[in-house]
């Protein structure tokens, strides 16, 4: 995507205390797995952040960084929590430095979130109340002396960060960790003095301004903490209205906790700006504010500044996808939009966090480029999916004259379709990107037109991707007496985005099944899910489904029926059979649509001349981890290919 910038707010300096950032955009604190296992700086970690820095971050912030060995909840995480930290932390601060930026800590201690499994040590809590969405495990109450000994846990990790050089601390007192849990009801249980829900995090504020006298120190809080029995937006102003303020020079707008993440990191079907309307009251506090939440473009981060909303902006997501971002919103041109399909925070329990449309992300180092092949090289892309279009930019980055096919009318193939979804509205910013990429990089591109042996033959490629996606498996399903059996991408394809049944069966409970049974839903379409899957959507994570999948169970006109299948079905009927071998015929009016994942199809090889090199990619299109794995496989099949055209001497 691509912006213009003139006069702007974004582009002014922000005096913070006592340190003076270049412009008003952070980047915020997102956890990536990039560390070693003893929460020091790597090589990874310092070149992702300094990548920000060099786009025109003016403030760099360290993800969640642990204070003390048993608040650790990754295991790769960051932390300060030793002097063993300090080094990495110094070369981190220098190179940011270098780069004209500032360096940020956030300073956080898991608590019920953290897991003895990730640490070796028991967790602690200010109650022993379990945090389910973290693992479940039951914390140990903290003794009152103990909570004193966590408050100078703080105070020693920023005393180590300022013998680092690093310029600004951020006390984490939001998503359900540890200074949160003593500020909620939910997780303060307690009859001491730490019953007030200020008081440790004032201890807090007041051992590190002790240790930091000199940083620029802020608080990262929760606006409304979004879960069933936790604080209300106004039960958490009245808290942080009580906060030693005076000893703090900014505050960190968020929101949500482990209970309610779909606030911490919001679904692409949230408004921008989304915290907008809860930040209005904190300006009564007179200190500056920062502000997080859906801030995904140049034009509302500008609007968010131009009134006054915030002082300056955290960004996550927008600069995982496109540390060119930041330069975007300062000076303007393209950058790889976001698409909140929430696979990054999704990966965080399984390693590397990864980024569905930056294929480079969780990757290791920064990547080389591919390498350069001489413009006469002819290159063609069958297929103008995510894959395609995806391995179509970087041969033509790589200097390849290139041309792309594909017999529909529109790029995309079935992101194109997702992007229709109720829950994926923003998966058709990628492939905006992509056709102003296209015609940034000269690419040719020929909709509308089927390729055959003899067209690829005349176009004389030098190398050539298959990018034709997958074709369906078999449904299984004996149908007869008027049934209606259909894929369901072909049906989406021959009724249009905004089409829905008045009611319909979908057979399978994948992730494209939770997607459209949401959206047909929400159009007021009567469904019927049946699937062998023992959960809705268990090729998602927990982000991606988090709102459709509460939405499904508790719409009274759909239907759920798990660990069963369809084997038979006729007009207005299908036969489903449980996982006890239990049969059942069932009501299901309106056309059955099979939503049972794609398979590949290597026929299209047989149309590439012979002794070409070419590649096939992206089995599948859709969301979630396919998606990531198609934009993967074309970027891998690109640089593949450059290394096997003729290189530019």
């Amino acid at each position: 995507m691509t912006s213009t910038t003139g006069s702007r707010m974004t582009d002014r300096p922000l005096r913070l205390g006592g340190r003076t950032l270049r412009n008003r955009l952070a980047s915020a604190p997102m956890e990536r797995n990039y560390c070693d296992t003893a929460g020091h700086v790597t090589e990874q970690y310092k070149d992702y952040l300094v990548r920000r820095a060099e786009a025109g971050i003016a403030l760099v912030t360290t993800e969640a960084t642990y204070v003390r060995a048993d608040g650790k909840g990754r295991t790769h995480q960051l932390g300060a929590h030793d002097d063993s930290c300090i080094d990495g932390l110094r070369e981190l601060a220098e190179a940011i430095h270098e780069q004209g930026a500032l360096l940020c800590c956030e300073l956080n201690h898991g608590g019920r979130t953290a897991q003895s499994k990730v640490s070796g040590l028991p967790n602690v809590a200010p109650s022993p109340v379990p945090c389910s969405p973290a693992g479940g495990e039951m914390p140990r109450e903290l003794t009152t002396e103990e909570c004193y000994e966590l408050v100078r846990a703080y105070g020693a990790a920023a005393a180590r960060c300022v013998a680092a050089g690093i310029d600004v601390l951020n006390i984490h007192a939001a998503h359900g960790y540890l200074v949160h849990q003593f500020m909620s009801p939910v997780s303060n249980h307690r009859d001491d003095e730490f019953a007030q829900p200020e008081l440790f995090l004032n201890l807090v504020i007041d051992a590190v301004r002790a240790a930091a006298p000199d940083v620029a120190l802020g608080v990262r809080v929760s606006v409304v903490e979004g879960s069933s029995g936790g604080l209300s937006a106004e039960q958490t102003f009245d808290i942080v209205s009580r906060a030693h303020l005076d000893q703090v020079d900014f505050l960190d707008l968020s929101a949500g906790s482990y209970e309610a993440g779909e606030w911490i990191v919001q679904s692409g079907e949230w408004q921008p700006g989304v915290l907008a309307d809860y930040a209005g009251r904190y300006r009564a506090l007179g200190t500056p504010l920062g502000m997080a939440g859906r801030l995904n473009s140049p034009e509302i981060i500008e609007k968010t500044l131009q009134e006054g909303t915030a002082d300056f902006v955290s960004l996550a997501r927008a600069l995982h996808a496109d540390p060119r971002f930041a330069a975007a919103c300062l000076s303007g041109g393209s950058y790889r939009p976001c698409i909140a399909c929430n696979v990054c925070i999704d990966n965080l329990g399984a390693g590397q966090v990864a980024c569905t449309v930056n294929p480079t992300a969780g990757r290791g180092r920064v990547p080389l480029p591919a390498p350069e092949v001489p413009s006469a090289a002819r290159t063609v892309v069958v297929g103008a999916g995510p894959a395609g279009l995806t391995a179509a930019r970087e041969l033509a980055v790589a200097g390849a004259a290139v041309t792309v096919f594909d017999s529909s009318c529109e790029i995309g193939g079935d992101m194109r379709i997702a992007a229709s979804m109720k829950s994926t509205p923003d998966f058709s910013r990628f492939l905006d990107w992509s056709a102003d990429e296209i015609d940034r990089w000269g690419i040719t591109l020929r909709t509308g037109t089927e390729v055959t042996a003899s067209r690829l033959a005349a176009e004389s490629p030098d190398a050539v991707v298959l990018a034709t996606g997958g074709v369906p498996p078999d449904a299984g399903i004996e149908a007869g007496d008027g049934a209606r059996v259909l894929d369901i991408r072909d049906w989406l394809r021959a009724h249009g985005s905004t089409a829905a049944p008045e009611a319909c069966t979908i057979w399978g409970a994948d992730t494209v099944a939770m997607t459209v049974a949401d959206t047909f839903a929400g159009r007021g379409t009567k469904v019927l899910l049946v699937g062998a899957e023992h959960e809705i959507a268990p090729d998602s994570g927990r982000r991606a489904k988090i709102l459709a999948v509460p939405r499904l169970q508790e719409n009274p006109a759909t239907r759920v029926l798990l660990n069963s299948r369809i084997t038979l079905a006729k007009a207005g009927q299908v036969l489903v059979s449980s996982e006890a071998g239990e049969q059942e015929w069932v009501q299901a009016p309106g056309p059955l649509l099979v939503s049972q994942g794609v398979r590949t199809d290597d026929s299209a090889a047989e149309l590439v001349p012979g002794g070409v090199p070419h590649v096939r990619v992206g089995a599948a299109g859709g969301s979630g981890e396919t998606l990531l794995s198609a934009i993967r496989s074309g970027y891998d099949a690109a640089r593949q290919l450059a290394a096997r055209i003729k290189p530019v001497v």
